[in-house]
């Protein structure tokens, strides 16, 4: 099965709250050029998964938009979740949902890649950053990294 983790785009600095961070243009233009480097992959996805946070909703929206998918608000991708919570949702996910699109944020996008890969696993999960991970179960140590797009870098 795959499993695609992607971490927003940049969103602005402040706002009233962390939750309500939306995504800058920079952001969106990031996005975009990740879902157009990895078009071919991502096209296979069915099922695309969001944290409530306004900035992942807003980069869902991009993936969803691109790809005709509709996005599924899923209480837990948010900053805080603990992993083994994810970890324990995604076991729950049957094979037809595969492959999955979890669109969240730092720390816990970086906790699932590294976890998923093994011990000593350390995968840089930048904004707009997308890793594609397989394995036959979602737990610790069980998946292998196929490969981690990071968004282009900015022109001088």
């Amino acid at each position: 099965m795959l499993l695609f983790v992607l971490r927003h785009g940049k969103a602005e600095p402040f706002s009233k709250s962390d939750e309500t961070r939306a995504l800058t243009d920079r952001g969106r233009q990031d996005v975009a050029a990740v879902c157009k480097e990895r078009a071919s992959e991502l096209a296979q996805v069915k099922t695309l998964w969001a944290s409530p946070y306004v900035r992942t909703r807003q980069t869902a929206k991009i993936v969803a938009e691109i790809f005709g998918l509709e996005v599924q608000i899923n209480e837990h991708l948010t900053c805080d979740t603990p992993l083994q919570v994810l970890l324990d949702t995604l076991g729950e996910v049957g094979e037809e949902q595969f492959p999955l699109l979890l669109v969240s944020h730092q720390p816990l996008v970086g906790s699932l890649v590294n976890g998923l890969c093994g011990t000593g696993s350390e995968h840089p999960m930048g904004t707009s950053s997308l890793a594609c991970l397989q394995a036959d179960v979602w737990a610790t140590d069980c998946a292998e990294l196929q490969w981690l797009q990071h968004k282009p870098q900015p022109l001088s």
